[in-house]
């Protein structure tokens, strides 16, 4: 039997699924949903998809919401009667649910809301990868309602594309990413406001690496910093503490101080994966 998957959202993660999928042989045929006439047509050319649609397709095996975050939760709740399977790849998960909810009293069972812990600063189908996700950790946060079979189809799909599949409770996932993910794209955005065109000349590999993630989409961002606000918050807190320690250390000359802190920045970071440490 024809297994058809509908993509909604053709940018960076959506096709890149979309790449792994047709490679691993896991649907017979895949339909993207763009509203970008440009971009649905590069889309198609590069035979990332096999046609492009308007519509959901009612027959659809399964539906990837890959639209920005906050239009995740529209999409469900349009979809809730759907008899495929739905999944997601928002970073935020517990206002998207929260969201879905309170238009709908329950989640819908065959929802699987996810997040891959991948990406790039490259935009747009032109960067799907087909590998973007091996050896790389994609989170599901199940709820009450959710269908077991669904969600083992799902993370059987993620696994398959080289995936390592971790379930975690939403309001975890979303503290974790507030902290992990969402600051560092903050406090990047933030820096960047200082810099001027003539500091360019003088930007050695360190500005590189701290700002590679500033070229990220700003619409994409400011959605993802508006649903995970109070984690975000939180975490920008208490940056703004260790801020401060580090200040006063450098201030008062207390250089013993500001070793500590820099051996303990360096023993962290020393803790992540090769694969992690390429910055990827």
């Amino acid at each position: 039997m024809k297994q058809l998957l509908v993509i909604i959202g053709t940018g960076l993660i959506g096709c890149s699924f979309a790449k792994g999928a047709r490679a691993q042989g896991l649907f017979d045929h895949i339909v993207g949903i763009e509203p970008d006439v440009a971009c649905a047509e590069e889309v198609r050319s590069l035979g990332i998809v096999d046609e492009i649609a308007t519509e959901v397709i009612s027959s659809a095996d399964a539906v990837l919401i890959a639209s920005p975050s906050d239009t995740i939760a529209e999409w469900v709740i349009r979809l809730s009667g759907h008899s495929g399977i739905l999944f997601d790849v928002g970073s935020v998960k517990s206002g998207i649910l929260d969201a879905i909810r309170e238009s709908l009293g329950e989640l819908p069972a065959r929802f699987v809301p996810c997040h891959p812990i991948a990406g790039s600063e490259r935009q747009g189908p032109v960067a799907a990868d087909a590998n973007l996700f091996v050896e790389r950790k994609v989170v599901i946060t199940p709820h009450s309602a959710i269908n077991s079979g669904a969600l083992a189809s799902v993370a059987g799909w993620w696994q398959q594309l080289g995936a390592r599949v971790q379930q975690m409770e939403a309001p975890l996932h979303d503290r974790m990413l507030a902290l992990t993910s969402h600051l560092p794209h903050l406090v990047a955005f933030a820096y960047l406001q200082q810099i001027d065109t003539e500091h360019l000349d003088f930007a050695g590999g360190g500005f590189r690496d701290f700002t590679r993630i500033g070229a990220s989409d700003a619409a994409l961002w400011s959605a993802i910093f508006e649903l995970n606000k109070t984690p975000l918050l939180q975490a920008l807190d208490d940056l703004e503490m260790s801020l401060s320690e580090i200040r006063h250390a450098v201030d008062t000359g207390d250089l013993d101080q500001v070793r500590r802190i820099i051996l303990t920045a360096q023993q962290k970071r020393s803790e992540l994966s090769p694969l992690d440490q390429r910055g990827r």
